[in-house]
C-alpha cells in the first residue's frame, strides 16, 4: 500500500502514496499518474516545471519575421523576455493556439478559451489549460512523431529545421535527413556569444545540461496538450529564450535552483523538495553464486540539474509495479545525500547522475516520500506551506506509516493510554556483551540502584586500603632524597627546620603533587580491582510506554465521512518513549493530542506497528487545541472503571479464545491469602457479589503486596489500571485477573466510584454482604452455579466405592470407580472418580498410604467400608461427561478436597440470619 496524503496545505494535499489495502491504494496512486501522463509518451510522461501559461493571441499571418531570420512567425512562438522555466511560478509564454472546430466538444473548449483570451493579461495554470484542452484527442493528429520519441535520456540528441525551428530527428535514431538543420552544444554558444552573454560563466556541461530538460520539459508539453501545443511549443526559438532566461537567473542572477544547492551542501537535503522521476536506473552484476543481482535507483530532477537516488523496500516494491514511473513527482523531505562530505557541483566533469559510478547519492525512505500534484512546481517547497512543521510534511494517520520506511517526519497522535514509566536493564560481561535483560518498576529500580551502590562502596572500601599502600610505595620511589630523608628521620618537624630553602621548596612540592598522583592512581587500582572483582556491567534505561491514536483532522473529511466516522475503526498503536525528559514526560497526559516529529516505525512480532520515539523526537501540543469531542471522535475513550459483571464475562470469553485483556477496575478486596513465598492473592468483589480473583508476584520480604496500608482487615475500597484479565476459574466461578508490570494503584482517577463502594462497604448491607462473599470464598462454594450448567460443587461423604472399566486416553490408561455421594439431599449422587484422585483424598484424610488401592494392597470392599465408617465431610467439584463406552452420562469428579467445616458454618449462619 501507498500512502493516501501528506497535509501541506491545499497545494499538495491530493498528493500521497499510503492506503490500508493494495487494491485502495492502486485506483487511487494510479489514477493520480494515469491523469499526469495522459497522452504522453511512457518515457518523459510530465510536463516538469511549465506551472503557467498565458494564453495571448497576438500572432498573425502576415505578421513580420523575428529576430531568427528566414523563420515566419505564424508557425512558431515568439521568444520573450521571460520564458517558462524551474524558478518561476508563473511564466507568461505567447503563444498561437488554434483549435479545429471538429466536434461539440472541441467548439467549447474553444469558445471557453476564447473567452478567457478577453483578458490579454490573464495567466492560467496548467489546471486551467486542462481544462481548455478538453478530452484528450489523439497525439499522432497534433504532435510530430520525433517529438512522441523525445526522453530525458535523447533530448540533448534532438536536432531541429533550420528554416521552421521545429523538430526534425534524434541523432541515432534516424538517419540526418537533407536540409540543414540546428541544435549541437558548439552552434547554441556560438549564438550565445553572439548575443553578448559572458562566456566566462558557462561552459559546454553547462549547456549540455540545460538544452537536456528544457527539450525533454517542452516535449511532454506537446504531449499532455497536443489540441493547444501540439506544433508550437517545442521550437528551436523557444528551446533558446529558455537558455537565455536560465543564464540570466542561475549564472548572472545567481539564483541557484534546488538540486544545485543540494549538491553543493548549501542547503540540507533534509528541506522538503519536489523532484520529477527521470529515469529508473537499473544496474546489473554478478554475484558470488553466479547469480544476477539487480540494483535500482531513481534520477530525479528539478528541471535544471538532476541527482541519483538510493530508495528502500518499500519505494522499490513501488518502482516495480509501475506506480513510481519516469515523470512522476515526488514530494521528499528528511533525505540525506551521502558520498561527499564537501559535495559536488553538478558540472564537475566527473558527476555524472546516470551512470553506476556516480559517488553522490540521495538516500530517501518511503515515510519522507509522497506523490505530489501532476502540476506541481518543481523545487523547493515555499516555507508558507510548511513553516508550521518545521519544513516538513504531515503524515495524516497511523494506517500512511510504514514500517522500517524511515522516521516519520510529522504526525498528530491522541495518547490514549499512559503506562508507569519503566526501566530495562541490562547486565554485561567484560566484552559488553549483554547476557540479561530486566524489565524493572521504578521502585524495583530504586531498590536494584540502592543494592548496585552499596555493595559498590563495600567493595571500594574493602580495596581502598590496600590500593592506597601499593600506590603510595610505588609513588615514593620517585620522590626526592630530601623528601625520603625526612620520612626515615625519628622527626620530620625537626629535620623539615634544618633544610636550606631550596630543599624545603622541593619537598613543599613534592608534597602537593603526591596528594594528586596518589588520588588519581588509587581511584583506579580500585576500578581495576572492581572489573576484576565483578565483570558484570549493570545499565539501565527509562522508558513510558504509551498506545496512541492518530488523530482525525475534521477538515480533511467530508460530512458523510464525519457523520459514519467509526472510532473503533482507528488502529491503536503502541509507543515506546525512551529516555524521556521531565518536560516531555508533563506533556504526555491521557487525552492530549500533540504533534511528534521524527519517530521510527517498526514491525512488531504479530505484523503491527510498533512507534519508537527518543531524546531527538520533538513533542509539542497542537497550536490550536482541539475540542473535547473532536479528541473523542479519533478513538479516545476516557478512563472509566470495568464493572465486575463485564470482567466476568470478558474472562469467560477469554477462556475460549486464549487471549489476554486490560481493564481498570474499582471493587472491596474482601480477602488477601499468601499463595506462595513471592507470590499473593486478593479477591475483590462489589455490589454484584461476583469475585475476581487477583494474582501479584513480589518479592520473598514483600509485606502488603496490593498496597493496601495499614486498612488490611475488613473490605478495603482500591482502584488498579491495567489489570491483565486471564481465563475464568470454573472451580471458584470468579474471573482471574494479573497484576503486571504495566498495573499500578490509584483512586484519583476513579474517584467518584471508589466514593460509592466506600458509602456501600460501610452500609450494614454492604458489611453483611462482603462477609457473606468471605464465608463462600473459604467454604469454596461459588455463589452462581445455575448459569454453568457443567460444573457443579456439592459437599457431602463418601457411602460406597466400586471399580469400573477402565478408560483410555492417548497413551494412558485410567483406572475408574463408582462412588456414592450423600449430599444430604434426598437421593444419593453417582459420580465417577480416577483412581489418582481417590488415593489423593484418602491418603491426605485418614493419612494411609497411596498404594492401599494398588496390586497386593486392601481390596476395594475393606476401602469402602472403611470410608463408610470413618466419615469425613468432602468438597467436590463436579463435571458433567458425556458417557464412556455405553455408560450413562453422569458426572465425573475433578477435584475432591477436605470441606471447610468452619467456612460453611459461617455461611449457613449469615443465611439463617
Amino acid at each position: 500500500s501507498f500512502y493516501r496524503s501528506s497535509r501541506v496545505q491545499d497545494e499538495f494535499r491530493d498528493g500521497a502514496f499510503v492506503t490500508p489495502d493494495v487494491r485502495r491504494v492502486n485506483n487511487h496512486f494510479g489514477n493520480r499518474f494515469n491523469a499526469l501522463t495522459a497522452g504522453l509518451s511512457t518515457e518523459a510522461s510530465c510536463a516538469q516545471r511549465s506551472n503557467i501559461v498565458t494564453a495571448k493571441k497576438v500572432l498573425q499571418n502576415n505578421s513580420s519575421k523575428s529576430q531568427w531570420s528566414g523563420i515566419s512567425t505564424s508557425e512558431s512562438i515568439v521568444p520573450v523576455t521571460s520564458p517558462t522555466c524551474a524558478s518561476s511560478r508563473r511564466t507568461p509564454i505567447h503563444i498561437t493556439i488554434e483549435i479545429h472546430p471538429e466536434n461539440e466538444s472541441s467548439l467549447k473548449s474553444k469558445r471557453l478559451f476564447e473567452s478567457s483570451l478577453d483578458r490579454l493579461d490573464k495567466k492560467i495554470t496548467l489546471r486551467e489549460l486542462a481544462t481548455i484542452e478538453g478530452e484528450p484527442l489523439s497525439v499522432s493528429n497534433r504532435v510530430l512523431s520525433v517529438t512522441c520519441s523525445i526522453n530525458s535520456t535523447n533530448a540533448t540528441k534532438l536536432r531541429f529545421n533550420r528554416n521552421d525551428g521545429l523538430p526534425l530527428f534524434i541523432i541515432g535514431q534516424n538517419a540526418a535527413p537533407k536540409g540543414e538543420f540546428v541544435g549541437s552544444v558548439g552552434e547554441i554558444k556560438n549564438w550565445l556569444i553572439s548575443q553578448d552573454f559572458d562566456s566566462s560563466l558557462f561552459c559546454t556541461k553547462w549547456i549540455s545540461n540545460h538544452y537536456r530538460w528544457i527539450v525533454w520539459k517542452l516535449a511532454a508539453m506537446e504531449r499532455r496538450f497536443p489540441q493547444c501545443l501540439g506544433r508550437k511549443y517545442l521550437t528551436y526559438q523557444h528551446v533558446l529564450a529558455q537558455l537565455c532566461t536560465r543564464y540570466e537567473k542561475e549564472l548572472k542572477g545567481a539564483r541557484l535552483p534546488a538540486v544545485r544547492k543540494i549538491l553543493n551542501k548549501d542547503i540540507s537535503a533534509t528541506r522538503m523538495t519536489i523532484l520529477c522521476v527521470s529515469q529508473v536506473l537499473r544496474f546489473r552484476s554478478k554475484q558470488k553464486d553466479g547469480k544476477t543481482h539487480t540494483e535500482v535507483r531513481l534520477e530525479l530532477t528539478d528541471g535544471w540539474y538532476s541527482l541519483q537516488a538510493v530508495v528502500d523496500g518499500f519505494l522499490l516494491g513501488l518502482i516495480e509495479q509501475r506506480q513510481i514511473k519516469v515523470g512522476s513527482k515526488l514530494m521528499v523531505c528528511n533525505a540525506q545525500l551521502v558520498g561527499s562530505d564537501d559535495g559536488v557541483d553538478p558540472l564537475d566533469d566527473c558527476y555524472d547522475s546516470s551512470k553506476r559510478n556516480c559517488q553522490v547519492l540521495l538516500k530517501i525512505n518511503s515515510n519522507n516520500t509522497r506523490p505530489a500534484r501532476w502540476d506541481a512546481k518543481l523545487g523547493f517547497v515555499s516555507p508558507k506551506y510548511n513553516h508550521h512543521l518545521g519544513g516538513t510534511f504531515l503524515v495524516k494517520s497511523l494506517r500512511d506509516v510504514i514500517p522500517d520506511g524511515g522516521a516519520i517526519p510529522a504526525i498528530d497522535l491522541v495518547v490514549c493510554r499512559k503506562y508507569p514509566k519503566l526501566y530495562l536493564e541490562h547486565i554485561s560481561d567484560s566484552n559488553h556483551n549483554i547476557v540479561e535483560t530486566l524489565h524493572l518498576t521504578e521502585a524495583e529500580e530504586a531498590e536494584r540502584l540502592s543494592e548496585h551502590e552499596a555493595r559498590h562502596q563495600l567493595t571500594s572500601e574493602k580495596y581502598a586500603e590496600e590500593a592506597r599502600t601499593y600506590c603510595a610505595k610505588e609513588l615514593d620511589e620517585d620522590a626526592p632524597e630530601e623528601w625520603k630523608k625526612m620520612v626515615a628521620s625519628g622527626s620530620p618537624e625537626d629535620f623539615y627546620q634544618q633544610l636550606g630553602e631550596n630543599e624545603k621548596i622541593n619537598v613543599d612540592n613534592w608534597e602537593k603533587k603526591r596528594t594528586t598522583l596518589l588520588h588519581g592512581m588509587v581511584l583506579k587500582s580500585i576500578q581495576d580491582s572492581l572489573k576484576d572483582d565483578s565483570p558484570n556491567q549493570r545499565s539501565s534505561v527509562p522508558y513510558i510506554r504509551l498506545l496512541v491514536r492518530s488523530f482525525s483532522h475534521l477538515e480533511d473529511l467530508s460530512l458523510n465521512e464525519a457523520h459514519n466516522l467509526n472510532t473503533d475503526e482507528i488502529p491503536s498503536v503502541e509507543l515506546l518513549f525512551w529516555r524521556v525528559s521531565e518536560q516531555v514526560e508533563s506533556l504526555l497526559k491521557e487525552g492530549s493530542v500533540l504533534r511528534m516529529k521524527k519517530l521510527t516505525a517498526k514491525r512488531g512480532r504479530f505484523d503491527e506497528i510498533t512507534l519508537t520515539a527518543g531524546p531527538e523526537t520533538h513533542v509539542e501540543p497542537l497550536h490550536h487545541a482541539p475540542t473535547y469531542q473532536h479528541i473523542l471522535m479519533s478513538g479516545y475513550k476516557k478512563r472509566v472503571p470495568t464493572s465486575l459483571v463485564s470482567i466476568n464475562i470478558e474472562s469467560k470469553r477469554i477462556c475460549a479464545s486464549r487471549e489476554t485483556r486490560d481493564f481498570d477496575v474499582a471493587a472491596c478486596i474482601v480477602k488477601v491469602l499468601r499463595v506462595s513465598r513471592n507470590k499473593s492473592l486478593a479477591y475483590l468483589t462489589d455490589e454484584s457479589g461476583l469475585v475476581l480473583k487477583l494474582f501479584r508476584d513480589h518479592k520473598d520480604h514483600a509485606v502488603d503486596p496490593f498496597s493496601l496500608g495499614a486498612a488490611q482487615t475488613g473490605p478495603v475500597v482500591t482502584a488498579f489500571l491495567d489489570v491483565q484479565i486471564s481465563s475464568f476459574d470454573t472451580s471458584e466461578q470468579c474471573a482471574v485477573g494479573d497484576w503486571t508490570l504495566l498495573t499500578c494503584k490509584t483512586n484519583r482517577m476513579m474517584q467518584i466510584r471508589c466514593e460509592e463502594l466506600q458509602t456501600w462497604c460501610k452500609s450494614p448491607q454492604g458489611i453483611k454482604f462482603c462477609c457473606d462473599v468471605v464465608n463462600r470464598i473459604d467454604s469454596m462454594i461459588p455463589l452462581c452455579i445455575e448459569p454453568f450448567i457443567e460444573k457443579k460443587v456439592c459437599v457431602g461423604y463418601f457411602l460406597h466405592l466400586h471399580e469400573m472399566q477402565n478408560r483410555i486416553t492417548g497413551s494412558e490408561v485410567s483406572t475408574l470407580y463408582m462412588v456414592l455421594i450423600d449430599c444430604g439431599c434426598g437421593a444419593l449422587l453417582k459420580a465417577i472418580i480416577t483412581k489418582k484422585l481417590l488415593q489423593d483424598a484418602v491418603h491426605f484424610c485418614y493419612s494411609l498410604t497411596k498404594s492401599i488401592l494398588d496390586e497386593g494392597g486392601i481390596s476395594l470392599p475393606l476401602v469402602s467400608e472403611f470410608l463408610r465408617n470413618n466419615q469425613v465431610l468432602f468438597y467436590f467439584l463436579l463435571h458433567d461427561r458425556q458417557s464412556y463406552a455405553g455408560i450413562p452420562s453422569m458426572f465425573e469428579i475433578t477435584q475432591v478436597s477436605p470441606a471447610n467445616i468452619d467456612g460453611i458454618l459461617k455461611m449457613h449462619s449469615s443465611i439463617a440470619n
